[in-house]
């Protein structure tokens, strides 16, 4: 979910580093081969570095932990994000680690090095102003960048806002460290990127998912931001006539009949493989997606899908890169 080139064993090979939607930091190795499977990363405990929600694979469920956290309120911290930093300039990578649900962030320390890591298991809450870190909207992941050219690192971090564009949107925000080296503390959030208030017509900002990325991008020795993120819009709707209106009826009764045909299939495979494991069910689904009859199925509900979006316009969602140049005013305001 937040990929970050690093070394991260001490080897010379550049590894990939990131958070997952499962709950845990992975790394894939790299090598003069190439890079190695991801793995999950372990404290020094044995134990899968993680909060205190993760996705239990034999299980095949959400659980939750008793691992130690500082001010934990509700004990549901889902971590999808993590950074691996030397937070204390020890000489070795610590890991802070965003969640999900409450935008809170932790940081885990190392008390090995590189070459022979050793996290405590034990998180602790990274601090804003003097409170625990949260972000409001849940956090998409950390950037860890000088922002305002002091010599300190600094946090750029987006958030989700409201995935399906009914509620408020993401943002993006800058927190200073107004710490040290070795020690960091930052200050209260200052927005860079307002979140969105309200659905427009068309696409024309990120609105949910706000993935941060901290570049000069024109080359003009000021840092500018590249965010990827969902647009969501609902298209105008034009009136209609009282046999278009009827023709939407129709085939709003048709798309219901044809989605009820393919979820019925896909409920029959997972009555007939109840007994089988997760693997097997998973492979006869796939076995179901590739026939002729429920291709068939899938077009047939794409093309009656297709009709009523022109007579009604359905609520819009797309994935887009978006480019934010810091423009002057914005520089002299950090410079202050």
């Amino acid at each position: 979910m937040s990929p970050q080139f690093v070394d991260f064993n001490a080897d010379g090979h550049v590894d990939i580093f990131t958070g997952t939607f499962d709950g845990s930091p992975h790394v894939a190795f790299g090598s003069s081969d190439g890079f190695q499977p991801p793995k999950r990363i372990l404290d020094s405990h044995g134990e899968r570095v993680l909060l205190t929600q993760f996705w239990n694979d034999d299980a095949e469920k959400w659980d939750d932990t008793d691992r130690t956290i500082e001010d934990n309120k509700d004990g549901q911290l889902h971590c999808i994000s993590a950074v691996a930093f030397d937070w204390d300039d020890d000489g070795d990578f610590d890991l802070l680690m965003g969640d999900k649900n409450r935008g809170r962030l932790f940081r885990q320390m190392n008390e090995g090095t590189n070459a022979a890591p050793a996290f405590t298991g034990r998180n602790i809450p990274v601090l804003a102003a003097d409170q625990p870190f949260e972000l409001n909207g849940g956090m998409t992941a950390p950037y860890l960048v000088d922002w305002d050219a002091d010599g300190r690192t600094d946090l750029v971090c987006g958030s989700f806002g409201d995935s399906y564009g009914k509620g408020a949107g993401g943002g993006v925000y800058w927190y200073r460290n107004i710490g040290r080296i070795g020690d960091p503390q930052f200050a209260k959030p200052v927005t860079l990127i307002e979140p969105s208030e309200k659905n427009t017509s068309t696409a024309t900002r990120p609105d949910s998912g706000l993935y941060v990325d901290v570049v000069d991008y024109n080359g003009d020795g000021s840092l500018d931001l590249v965010v990827g993120g969902y647009s969501h819009w609902s298209p105008e709707q034009k009136p209609l006539s009282d046999e278009q209106q009827q023709l939407v009826k129709d085939l709003e009764a048709q798309l219901r009949e044809s989605m009820k045909a393919i979820n019925d299939q896909r409920t029959q495979v997972m009555v007939e493989s109840k007994d089988l494991s997760a693997e097997e069910r998973n492979a006869k689904l796939k076995e179901i997606y590739t026939t002729d009859d429920y291709r068939g199925k899938m077009d047939e509900y794409k093309k009656i899908a297709k009709q009523l979006s022109e007579l009604k316009p359905q609520g819009q969602r797309e994935a887009f890169v978006w480019l934010y140049l810091r423009d002057d005013a914005a520089k002299e305001e950090v410079a202050r």
